[in-house]
């Protein structure tokens, strides 16, 4: 008996009063419970080793055995166990790390085997850890997964007592280390404040607390819509992690990783800490930038920074490894001989990194981000690096609603959204802005003295209207136009707004389901979606404004550079020679020739834009007036209005006939 026990037993026979009595066997009480290690040591050795292959071991019918555990921590405590098991038999190999030099081999693993012993190998990473001569005889090979939630809370309940909390259920400890488990799980604690612990050091460990200026807790991965593919990726990666934990799949079945990519403030980099808390893993997050600003910029330092980085995954894996800003690693088929020197050097560095850090054996899923897709080398997408590219762009409504909702927290809870939403969407807003939004919003409240009203956030949203009631009409007499337009060639409608938005007086985000091979008719479509404004004003007013024009991104900017594209570039007008690429086709409007033939094609566009809004005068015509009383229209909306207009056309595929009045065609 220790001197630990025996104190407590003379506390007890010594014990004066009741009370003294009481603490006294509580004491006692609490030095005769399991510790914790030993009891998740026996409910993950129960769960791995069946009463069959126990049998087995204990009459020698295995020669050999390994054992594979979720991280090196729990290789001799493994071991323990089942040499427990076994009895004399097992001759145990418990290894926590790999030998150094790579010596494998142990020298009493011949004789043992001769000697009839049964071999056992515990390792975290077997392959690379234990002797050949053990790899090659194991006949069985078994897994230890890393512990639920439903076995933590067993541990507790076994080694602490006492209420455990319904939170517990929602733990994800299979990111936690043994020693980490286990420390936090002491003898002397209550099951409430160990279940906030094992919470926190989890928070920590996925970047979703101390790391973050939101305090808040991350939006679930499953709620995340606006996220769209990328969503539908990380899903089909958290469930591959959860199968690979349950030993239905290994690691090479795993997705390498991905570069995320798309305009900035769409929430890339939160997304990767939404999918580590999912799976239940870590998240460095980093960035190509904050790895040449953290070192001095000489080629060793930054090489020295880049390894860092990926060390640093690889300590804690299985782990994500998010790179922001990727594209700052330039190109190497586009670096001058001048720089070659200097970048080559860090680039291959990288995608030796990038190999190993991806392997089976290293166990870290790379995630890259990117605002330009277009400066990444396709090296990084081979198959076994990055593997692909996924679009997250600007969120829909419903994707911006839930972001507002997830912003507010409590407040607003029962107000309505869904308007504010939508004029987000006509904006473009990203969740950057939306936050910026609540965050002003909640600044007007706070100032105000008083809480959020909705009105607060509505100020941030809804600018105040300056146009006069004859440029409020033009304006939807011009959107109205781009929409009536698309929506008779195809393309469908999100939403169609005449708030003002950063000095833009409204906007019509259509699309067109051109797929991955455009042909001709596809693009003309979009051309004449892009002229319905201008041709709904002339139509309408008697003439258009410059709305259509006027800077490069403008209507005619865009429907000219694709005309131009079509004839000199896609092989999709009057010939089929390739001139240059299509972003460059613009410079050859300095040709009389080739200006002529799409100045020629662009009015001809222009006219059968007019004869499709001519013909749909009436829908053009209830469309404007909508907008004008509503401000914004959903897709749904806008098609209700056009059902329900006295002139509907039935077959908005097919192009309208010709005979309408012809306006005259105005040119820039």
């Amino acid at each position: 008996m220790s001197d630990d026990y025996q104190d407590t037993i003379d506390m007890i026979l010594e014990a004066a009063t009741f009370g003294e009595l009481n603490t006294a066997m509580k004491d006692l009480h609490m030095k005769t419970r399991p510790l914790s290690a030993a009891v998740l040591v026996d409910l993950v050795v129960a769960r791995a080793i069946g009463e069959e292959l126990r049998d087995q071991l204990r009459r020698g019918g295995t020669k050999a055995l390994v054992v594979e555990v979720p991280d090196g921590g729990w290789a001799e405590p493994i071991g323990d166990a089942i040499k427990s098991l076994i009895g004399d038999l097992a001759y145990v190999i418990a290894r926590s790390s790999i030998p150094r030099g790579n010596d494998l081999n142990d020298g009493m693993l011949p004789k043992k085997l001769r000697e009839g012993r049964v071999a056992v190998g515990v390792a975290a990473q077997p392959d690379r850890t234990l002797p050949p001569l053990l790899l090659s005889l194991a006949e069985v090979r078994v897994a230890v997964v890393a512990p639920d939630a439903e076995m933590i809370i067993e541990v507790i309940r076994k080694s602490q007592g006492g209420r455990i909390p319904k939170e517990a259920s929602t733990l994800m400890p299979e990111m936690l280390s043994f020693d980490e488990i286990t420390a936090l799980i002491d003898r002397n604690g209550n099951a409430v404040e160990t279940v906030r612990r094992i919470r926190a050091a989890i928070e920590r460990k996925t970047g979703t607390n101390g790391s973050r200026n939101d305090s808040r807790p991350l939006p679930r991965l499953e709620d995340a819509i606006e996220y769209g593919d990328a969503r539908t990726w990380a899903l089909s990666l958290r469930d591959d992690i959860a199968d690979m934990r349950k030993g239905l799949i290994g690691w090479e079945d795993i997705d390498r990783g991905c570069v995320l990519h798309g305009p900035p403030g769409t929430g890339k980099t939160l997304l990767a800490r939404m999918l580590g808390e999912a799976c239940g893993v870590p998240v460095v997050v980093s960035s190509i930038a904050e790895l040449f600003a953290n070192s001095s910029g000489y080629l060793n330092d930054v090489i020295k920074a880049l390894r860092k980085t990926f060390d640093e995954a690889r300590a804690k894996a299985p782990s994500i490894l998010f790179l922001d800003e990727i594209n700052a690693l330039p190109n190497i088929d586009t670096v001058g001989d001048r720089n070659k020197d200097y970048w080559a050097p860090v680039i291959f560095d990288f995608y030796t990194l990038l190999d190993g850090a991806m392997s089976v054996r290293d166990g870290v899923i790379v995630i890259g981000a990117t605002n330009r897709i277009e400066d990444i080398h396709p090296a990084l997408l081979r198959p076994g690096r990055l593997e692909r590219a996924i679009h997250v762009g600007a969120p829909d409504a419903a994707g911006v609603e839930r972001i507002m909702r997830h912003h507010l927290g409590g407040d607003l809870a029962d107000g309505d959204l869904e308007n504010l939403a939508i004029q987000n969407v006509a904006r473009g807003a990203t969740g950057a802005v939306v936050m910026e939004q609540v965050r002003a919003a909640r600044r007007l409240a706070r100032r105000a003295g008083r809480p959020m009203v909705l009105a607060d956030l509505e100020a941030q949203i809804v600018e105040e209207e300056t146009r006069t009631p004859e440029e409020l009409r033009r304006s939807a007499i011009h959107e109205s136009g781009h929409v009536i337009a698309g929506l008779a060639v195809g393309s469908t409608l999100d939403i169609v707004s005449i708030a003002m938005s950063g000095g833009n007086g409204g906007c019509a985000r259509l699309s067109m389901p051109t797929g991955t091979l455009v042909t001709r008719h596809q693009l003309e479509g979009v051309v004449m979606s892009l002229l319905g404004g201008r041709a709904a004003e002339q139509l309408l007013m008697g003439e258009p404004s410059q709305g259509a024009g006027g800077a490069t991104d403008s209507d005619l900017a865009r429907s000219t550079g694709m005309v131009a594209s079509m004839e000199a570039s896609l092989g999709l007008g009057h010939s089929l020679l390739f001139r240059a690429l299509p972003e460059d086709a613009w410079q050859l409007l300095r040709e009389p020739d080739f200006r002529r033939r799409v100045e020629k094609l662009l009015d001809e566009l222009y006219q059968r834009t007019i004869d499709i809004l001519h013909a749909r005068r009436p829908a053009l015509e209830a469309v404007v007036e909508a907008l004008l009383k509503r401000r914004f229209l959903t897709g749904e909306e806008v098609e209700s209005i056009i059902e329900s207009s006295e002139s509907v056309v039935e077959n908005r595929e097919s192009m309208p006939a010709q005979g309408g009045q012809r306006q005259p065609v105005a040119t820039g």
